[in-house]
């Protein structure tokens, strides 16, 4: 870790220094501002020494991380409920099974339970990747982490694997004869003391089933629960319209976008299809001659803060009243924030949307409160934005089901005597106030059914293992109301049941076949069967049905704008607001170590959450990053260390949530604190909190410093009608070696990629998706911290301006391809060499573990493995490698590779072909493929019709330190930014 992190940092100086121009324009962390020597040596030293090589984390810890075969013991006591004995090798060639090629199925990745498009690609039977499913009307070929780490759920070692009774392993068998009777009694009772509690639910199958259930059990109450609930958007609406509805923005439409906390580009449900859409309408603005601009008003940065032409801090009070202000000015009043240090920014804000004419965006995030949804309806509404570059539609969650804080009420009562949780995990995720672990020991029969054995699971009398979507049938609907099919890629790995099958067992005491369920939901009253069978095959075939979004609704605001609510407290403060993790979400995929190494995209932090604060409050209370502060309220605390956030509210403390889980022997147990200890009633800010400081400091790990890169004009900005920022790379540059003969124009095929900055909104999903597609291993905490994370990719988070409200732009850095690569030269044994398409290669076998490459090359792209990091690693979470990548072993150097192994799946099908040319875009690297703003464009640069070619002569493309004349075939597009402003 770099030295000032575990030190005070002199935040005035740095302000200062920034202020007047001293410092660098572009900057990753406090440490790099700040340029002591102690942070030069800690760069010259980021390839540790050979004495460092034997250095290892700690066993048992190793062991967790790489879930080794003791996680897999499989409860082997379970009967095998599918009918399977044994398993014999091929007699018969199945139909369209041919030994090393991939299958793509269509279906459905989910998330909170909204479905997103995918493509899973499946070999000789296993699910390997997930790929973006470009004709799915919503996601449009993009994912995001979620999608991605999905196929390493499915082969999880810390999954369910078995029911359990009263903690020990029993059997499905077991569990259906302990049922039959209070099925029975039950239907007596007509369902009164029964209990259903799901986590948010699309699926309009397990609707229907829902409906079944509670016909069959009049007396049964239904309860949900969710990590990350979607109330206030709901409420808010109902405030303004009177009914709940989902708000669907038309960026194509718009000329302007105004965001108060606004969350379309961040992790979530939407993530892939608003990035997509936001993206398309950016750049058809500018290909107008315009842009699409952003104005964000925040209390914590965000991706889409991150991403504003014009942003500004703002505490979640200060949201409310900026709303209230655009209000009051649309309506000819005055502004309470006109001539405050808010003022600039809404009076800029709303002047644009004026100048839009009916075709602006005014939107809020979840985090925001009921009231700041309803006064934004009130604002498009005013503005004549409704009905044209926003809509309306009904809400894709199902709704009718009672809150957790209403089932903790009814077992206070005794009115529950029996629950079945379905999905849910409400002892962890629950309102810390509810105490509802406490509450759940009160009902006398409690079955729980789950991917993980988790919190609610050890309380319950029964946990049975649910199927993982990749291994299940099933439906959902996406955020437009689309609906999309789940298709099983595998049989159940651990005999697990989807939910349709749980409730189908609740309702009839037979779990039934899931297939079958799907088919009798989706088969039309009196529909033929040979055009159901035809119908529902294409279905499949496509992963969604077609034309099933959901239609615009008409809609009229009711009544009046409610006073503002009091505020009470001083001005100065501490407010706290909760947020979801951007990798874990709730918390519901924190046994996933993809998505725990995941650099978070805005700190970079790894393996745990930290305690985020302005560096105002940092410097008012003497706080440095990894101070274990101490956050208290309502006689409850977290303890957690303090991360300076540059660009956060001066007031605001952000605590995220996901994590401080207590599950002995998974990966998640013990890694951070659990925020859910603080939030009332599943709210988002928290007023009243008290912060101090433990005395004790334990910087976080963090990639934000690996790999700084040392030079000038890193990252671009071009303003709209300024002169070109761009160049035509370093070929003019004089040169002693001779350029590869695929550089030439018309010659051999030259591979090339360019990504633009301006669609890169940090999202990390190529992250994930390279982690996936090249067998990249996990290594830990202990070993991040050494410098050793093995990403191919990663991508920088850079500031430019003040401490307090500064610019953020993401650089994805993959390996550059240079084809005057400098770690060619410094091989002693040409294990990196360049082939005949310009490709620059790396051959693991003659690898002897030098390092020279990694100390030669400027972009720091290139990993080593100081351990044999997959060695250990569990057979089940095995079968999800890439049988076309090599598994690296310890002493050999690894980097990015363009995919080489698909590009050679294009070679052979040319070759089959009679060598017939390679279309353009028919090879897509794993990261350009998951993109959601399809940031990345890869193909033949020797084409100069070609997609890349194309890029590469925009007037915005640049070469990452073109200067040093390695001519890097990965190329950048300057990121853009409105017109400068006169004088």
């Amino acid at each position: 870790m770099p030295p000032l992190m575990r030190a005070a940092t002199d935040l005035a100086a740095l302000r200062a220094r920034l202020a007047g121009g001293d410092g660098p324009a572009f900057w990753r962390s406090l440490d790099a501002v700040a340029d002591t020597p102690a942070f030069r040596a800690y760069l010259d030293a980021e390839f540790p020494a050979a004495a460092r090589l034997a250095a290892a984390p700690e066993r048992r810890g190793f062991l967790k991380l790489m879930a080794a075969s003791f996680a897999l013991a499989g409860l082997s006591a379970c009967d095998g409920f599918d009918g399977r004995s044994r398993e014999v090798p091929y007699v018969n060639q199945p139909e369209r099974i041919v030994p090393g090629a991939s299958l793509a199925y269509a279906s459905c990745a989910l998330f909170d339970g909204f479905a997103n498009g995918v493509l899973v690609t499946n070999r000789n039977g296993r699910p390997l990747k997930i790929e973006g499913n470009p004709d799915h009307p919503w996601t449009r070929g993009g994912t995001d982490v979620s999608a991605q780490a999905s196929v390493l759920g499915l082969y999880d070692p810390f999954r369910s694997q078995a029911v359990q009774h009263l903690g020990r392993p029993s059997s499905w068998a077991a569990f259906r004869g302990a049922l039959a009777g209070h099925l029975t009694a039950w239907r007596e009772a007509g369902g009164q003391g029964l209990a259903l509690l799901t986590g948010p639910i699309t699926s309009p199958a397990m609707a229907a089933e829902i409906e079944r259930v509670r016909r069959a059990y009049p007396g049964l109450r239904w309860f949900s629960s969710a990590g990350v609930p979607r109330d206030t958007l709901y409420d808010g609406a109902r405030q303004a319209y009177g009914r709940p509805l989902e708000t669907l923005p038309r960026f194509e439409r718009a000329k302007v976008i105004v965001s108060l906390d606004g969350d379309f580009l961040d992790a979530g449900p939407g993530q892939a299809g608003l990035s997509r859409r936001w993206i398309e309408a950016r750049r058809a603005a500018h290909a107008a001659g315009g842009l699409l601009p952003m104005h964000a008003a925040a209390p914590t940065p965000s991706l889409t803060s991150a991403k504003a032409d014009h942003a500004v801090a703002a505490g979640t009070p200060e949201i409310a009243q900026i709303a209230r202000d655009l209000l009051s000015l649309q309506d000819g009043g005055t502004a309470t924030f006109a001539d405050g240090p808010l003022g600039p920014w809404l009076t800029g804000a709303f002047a644009a949307l004026k100048d839009a004419g009916g075709a602006g965006i005014v939107t809020a995030g979840l985090a925001q409160p009921a009231e700041v949804h309803a006064l934004v309806h009130r604002l498009n509404g005013a503005l004549g934005n409704t009905g044209t570059s926003l809509v309306h539609v009904a809400p894709v969650p199902l709704l009718g089901a009672e809150p957790v804080a209403s089932l903790a009420e009814a077992i206070d009562r005794g009115a529950v005597q029996a629950l079945f949780t379905l999905g849910a995990n409400p002892v962890y995720d629950a309102p810390a106030a509810l105490e509802f672990g406490e509450r759940l020991e009160r009902v006398p029969l409690k079955i729980h059914a789950g991917l993980y054995y988790d919190e609610t699971g050890a309380y319950a009398d029964w946990h049975l293992p649910l199927a993982h979507p990749l291994e299940a049938w099933g439906d959902g609907r996406a955020l437009d109301g689309t609906v999309g099919l789940i298709q099983p890629t595998i049989a159940p790995l651990y005999e697990g049941r989807s939910a349709h099958e749980m409730l189908a067992l609740l309702d009839r005491g037979e779990p039934g076949d899931g297939r079958a369920l799907l088919r009798d939901h989706w088969r039309g009253a009196g529909e033929d069967d040979a055009a159901f069978e035809t119908r529902f095959a294409e279905a499949l075939r496509l992963g969604f049905l077609s034309d099933s979004a959901l239609p615009e609704e008409s809609v009229a605001l009711t009544g009046a704008a409610p006073p503002p609510a009091a505020r009470t407290g001083a001005t100065d403060a501490i407010e706290v607001v909760f947020r979801p993790d951007p990798t874990i979400w709730d918390g519901a995929a924190a046994d996933l170590g993809w998505l725990q190494e995941l650099p978070k995209p805005l700190t970079k932090v790894v393996w745990e959450n930290v305690v985020a604060l302005s560096p105002k409050l940092a410097e008012r209370l003497g706080i440095a990053t990894g101070d274990i502060l101490r956050v208290e309220a309502s006689g409850r605390a977290i303890e957690g260390p303090a991360w300076i956030m540059p660009g956060q509210a001066a007031n605001t403390v952000t605590l995220t949530l996901g994590y401080g889980r207590a599950l002995p022997d998974h990966l998640s147990n013990g890694l951070g604190y659990d925020a859910s200890a603080l939030r009332g009633d599943s709210g988002w800010t928290l007023d009243g909190a008290a912060l101090s400081k433990t005395g004790r400091n334990k910087p976080p790990a963090t990639t934000q410093d690996l790999g700084t890169l040392q030079g000038e004009d890193l990252v671009r900005v071009q303003a709209v009608g300024a002169p070109p920022v761009g160049e035509s790379g370093s070929d003019g540059l004089p040169s002693f070696y001779r350029a590869p003969e695929a550089a030439d124009p018309g010659g051999a095929r030259a591979w090339g990629m360019v990504i633009d900055l301006d669609a890169c909104t940090g999202c990390n999903a190529c992250v994930t998706a390279c982690q996936a597609e090249n067998n990249i291993p996990v290594v830990g905490r202990e070993e991040v911290e050494r410098g050793r994370w093995m990403g191919w990719i990663r991508v920088d988070r850079y500031y430019a301006g003040g401490l307090d409200e500064p610019d953020i732009h993401f650089q994805p850095v993959p390996c550059m391809h240079c084809e005057q690569a400098p770690c060619e030269v410094g091989c002693p044994v040409e294990a990196t060499l360049h082939d005949g398409e310009g490709l620059n290669l790396q051959v693991y076998n003659r690898c002897v573990g030098t390092r020279t490459c990694q100390s030669y090359c400027p972009y720091k792209v290139r990993r080593f493995n100081y351990l044999d990091y997959t060695g250990e690693m569990a057979p089940v979470e095995q079968q999800q490698r890439n049988p076309e990548v090599t598994v690296r072993a310890r002493g050999v150097m690894e980097k990015c590779t363009y995919c080489v192994q698909r590009i050679a799946a294009a070679r052979i099908d040319s070759a089959k072909d009679a060598h017939a040319p390679i279309p353009d875009g028919a090879v897509e690297t794993s990261c350009q493929n998951a993109c959601p703003t399809r940031a990345i464009t890869f193909g033949d640069l020797s084409d100069p019709n070609s997609r890349v070619s194309a890029a590469r002569k925009d007037p915005r493309n640049y070469a990452l330190l073109g200067a040093l004349n390695t001519r890097p075939r990965t190329t950048y597009l300057a990121s853009l930014a409105p017109a400068a402003k006169a004088g």
